[in-house]
């Protein structure tokens, strides 16, 4: 290869690492910074000898090593871009030892981009792990000294025995092996079909005769350490929900309140998390219809049978938001079971600071252990572990969160929203986060009803007003034809009740015609009531 051709390969593989870093740390940071809080690394040498219990032990402990990096902004690109030009590399050696290099170094050169810009879509999954990606340059690599060696009879020895120990460290990707074999011996015209057909044969049967050793599914031995080959699509709109999600996680609050101005999406993992920043700032009922609201899905996400993974995880943060811990523990467990690794780092944080909240130090201890064996969250461990021994004056946070605690407690279920946040409610009045949830839960559901009844009890008369609720309680004052009496003693401003009359007017004129009020009243609860319909997603 002369220098000329050098020189493209240096320059290409700059490109293809710049690519790689811009795509990762512009475009999809966040989904990196997922895929470490659904991990749990621990330095430990029981954790170490645990990933003998399953197959690609080398890969996956390479590749969920690496993943923990993902924690540092800016670090998953970094990793990632690495890995995939360590691949890119290989790759390249590979085609060389082909004899491709020689006789079409440019079109040679082009085609070695092809498995890498497939890794980097795979990688914007949150299905695809960086295993993958280690146990791919694991085969190569293994293949790369295959094709050193001179030998036919060590290079046959060194394919039988490489193959099944390839399984044992690579999982999936020994697959390529063979395939890689076969093809170097047709580039140099080396024919040897039983040989080949025994590599294939172990390829094919091996796994299935382990899948009883590592206590696998024969589906599961097969694909180790890859979770599913369902591919997930391109979606910046997940990117973003994960943006608020993990800025929340972070506890950058003014980060989260701009990118919900920014995004606003039609997304309902994005308005939960838009509705807790709202709620922390107090502003929930005045800016609840200013966003997107799939009913009261925003405020809860739904979990249960149909649930998927994503929204389990992420679904207790709500109580914890809100001071039912008891829930959001159940919820947190729940997460972490159902999360691809069933190992969290941000489920165990969670874990801890609700331990730390209910003063239980044995099993907030017990959290904070496995957190102070990892490299990226022992820093926080060793914060939070003074707390359990310190003057609780001296966490304002804390403090406050204990103030939420209920009193008293009952069996529920984990859907009856209602239930939760009255018992919250009846133990704590001041609890304002709860009761905004509580009245907003009724108007997102559009039960004037309960919500009047809620108002009438822990509202009224007693904190601020808020056009939202004036709004709605002109919707039952309405309905129910309430006297001039009741209806003067919710103070509703007068401005308030003349624009409700001309919203009921023009209604009634038009024929509940929604372009006609969509202008004037699109932000109104009386349009949201008459007008608002769940979205598909």
């Amino acid at each position: 290869m002369d220098r000329r051709e050098t020189g493209i390969l240096i320059t290409t593989g700059g490109v293809l690492a710049a690519g790689c870093f811009s795509l990762f740390h512009f475009v999809f940071p966040y989904h990196l910074f997922f895929k470490e809080q659904i991990q749990l690394f621990l330095l430990t040498a029981d954790y170490f000898i645990s990933y003998f219990e399953n197959p690609a032990w080398l890969a996956a402990y390479l590749g969920d090593f690496l993943t923990q990096f993902f924690y540092l902004r800016g670090g998953g690109a970094t990793v990632l871009s690495i890995v995939l030009l360590i691949e890119w590399c290989l790759i390249i050696q590979i085609l060389r030892a082909f004899g491709l290099m020689d006789r079409r170094f440019l079109q040679t050169t082009l085609l070695s981009f092809i498995p890498i810009l497939i890794a980097c879509y795979l990688h914007t999954g949150l299905s695809y792990p960086l295993s993958m990606s280690v146990s791919v340059i694991l085969v190569l690599t293994i293949s790369l000294i295959y094709t050193r060696i001179d030998t036919k009879w060590g290079a046959l020895a060194y394919g039988v025995i490489t193959l099944p120990a390839l399984y044992t460290m690579a999982g999936v990707a020994f697959f390529l092996f063979p395939v890689l074999i076969i093809c170097y011996e047709i580039s140099q015209k080396k024919i040897q079909l039983l040989y080949w057909l025994l590599l294939v044969a172990i390829a094919g049967f091996f796994p299935f005769m382990m899948k009883r050793v590592y206590l696998l599914t024969t589906k599961q031995a097969y694909l180790y350490p890859l979770k599913t080959l369902k591919v997930s699509h391109i979606n910046l709109n997940n990117e973003k929900a994960l943006a608020l999600a993990s800025e929340s996680y972070f506890e950058n609050r003014k980060k989260v309140y701009e990118l919900t101005d920014e995004y606003n999406l039609s997304n309902t993992l994005a308005t939960y998390y838009t509705n807790i920043a709202l709620s922390e700032q107090g502003e929930l009922p005045d800016r609840l219809l200013n966003y997107y609201q799939p009913f009261s899905e925003g405020l809860f996400l739904q979990v249960g049978p149909e649930s998927n993974w994503v929204d389990i995880f992420f679904s207790s943060d709500v109580f914890f938001h809100l001071g039912d811990m008891n829930m959001a523990q159940h919820l947190a467990m729940l997460g972490m079971i159902f999360s691809p690794n069933r190992r969290s780092s941000r489920m165990v944080k969670r874990l801890a600071e609700i331990n730390i909240v209910n003063n239980d130090s044995a099993a907030a201890r017990k959290y904070l252990r496995m957190l102070d064996a990892t490299l990226f969250h022992r820093k926080w461990a060793l914060a939070h572990e003074k707390m359990l021994t310190g003057n609780v004056d001296d966490y304002p946070w804390l403090k406050a969160k204990r103030l939420q605690i209920p009193t008293r407690d009952t069996l529920r279920l984990p859907s009856d929203y209602p239930a939760s946040l009255n018992i919250l409610i009846e133990s704590n009045p001041g609890n304002s986060y709860a009761l905004d949830y509580l009245l907003c839960f009724y108007l997102l559901n559009k039960d004037i009803r309960s919500f009047g009844e809620t108002y009438d009890r822990w509202h009224k008369g007693k904190v601020r007003p808020s056009t939202l609720y004036d709004e709605a309680l002109l919707i039952k004052l309405s309905t129910t034809k309430a006297m001039q009496k009741e209806r003067a003693a919710y103070a509703i401003s007068p401005e308030l009740i003349k624009d409700f009359a001309e919203y009921t007017r023009i209604y009634e004129q038009s024929g509940a015609d929604l372009k006609q009020l969509r202008e004037r009243f699109g932000k109104t609860y009386w349009f949201y009531y008459h007008f608002a319909q769940m979205e598909k997603q």
